[in-house]
């Protein structure tokens, strides 16, 4: 048996966050600054966004992970310097937008493939760079927060992926049981869980938002031969991540997974293959 843990956002999940989109917090964020943007911005709602990505991102490059996640402390430290004169409660909005019909929801797969390895014997949790506040509201709506043994979050344990810290609290959950990470980023999830012992299987799944076309052929061969039967479109991957996840900086070796799955169902067969090598 194996301590699993999930990526949320872009693997099991759709969020309401909804960056750079007129829905969810961002776009409810965007609205409620724009009036507060210098005038003669010809798109206010843009010029409102862009300074929540560029804090994101300098606290990401300085090492700063689990503050680059405090949405709540980003948005409303962008929110005083346009003179904003209210206060943003991210987690109020989230709670409000899981509500939207439509706006968050499971990707298909999401809860046979939980079921399926919780039947198999398998620890189940979550290691996310999402704070437990933003996660939770979510997971409840969707009905997969019982399927967790425990949620790994930043803000509990001051660190995120990719940095070592983060798995090694994850792993008093194992009991010295191999260990295996699912998530969609390369940097993060595939190269902070090579990085702490952990195998990890990469999420390429149709409908979310980093999903891009496989080459031909992938998907007629096992989701254990496909990262090095594609080395050129993985490093396309890695680079398309770079763009948007500059910190940490990571080599393409440390970013090759043990699996590559197009579909959440196609994970426990994955895991026990990967199991069978232990």
């Amino acid at each position: 048996m194996a301590l699993i843990s999930f990526d949320l956002d872009g693997v099991l999940q759709r969020n309401p966050f909804y960056m750079g989109s007129p829905q969810g917090v961002f776009g409810h964020v965007r609205r409620e600054l724009a009036p507060y943007v210098p005038t003669g911005d010809p798109d206010p709602e843009r010029a409102a966004l862009e300074p929540l990505i560029l804090e994101h991102m300098r606290r990401m490059e300085a090492g700063q992970i689990a503050a680059a996640h405090d949405w709540d402390e980003i948005i409303n430290l962008v929110a005083s310097r346009f003179g904003y004169p209210g206060r943003f409660d991210i987690t109020a909005l989230v709670e409000e937008y899981c509500q939207v019909e439509g706006l968050v929801y499971a990707y298909p797969g999401s809860l046979a493939c939980l079921k399926t390895l919780e039947a198999a014997g398998h620890t189940l949790i979550s290691i996310t760079n999402g704070f437990r506040c933003y996660q939770e509201p979510v997971l409840r709506k969707i009905g997969l927060l019982d399927r967790f043994t425990a949620l790994i979050t930043p803000e509990r344990v001051g660190a995120g992926k990719p940095e070592r810290a983060i798995f090694d609290a994850a792993a008093q959950y194992g009991d010295g049981s191999p260990c295996i990470h699912i998530g969609d980023t390369l940097p993060h999830d595939v190269a902070g869980a090579k990085r702490a012992g952990w195998m990890a299987i990469y999420v390429v799944q149709p409908m979310a938002p980093s999903y891009s076309d496989p080459p031909a052929g992938f998907v007629d061969t096992s989701a254990w031969e496909r990262p090095h039967l594609f080395p050129g479109w993985l490093r396309a991957r890695l680079d398309r991540d770079r763009h948007w996840h500059g910190h940490p900086p990571v080599t393409m070796a440390e970013c090759v997974p043990d699996a590559i799955v197009h579909h959440l169902m196609e994970i426990p067969e994955a895991v026990e293959h990967l199991l069978r090598r232990v």
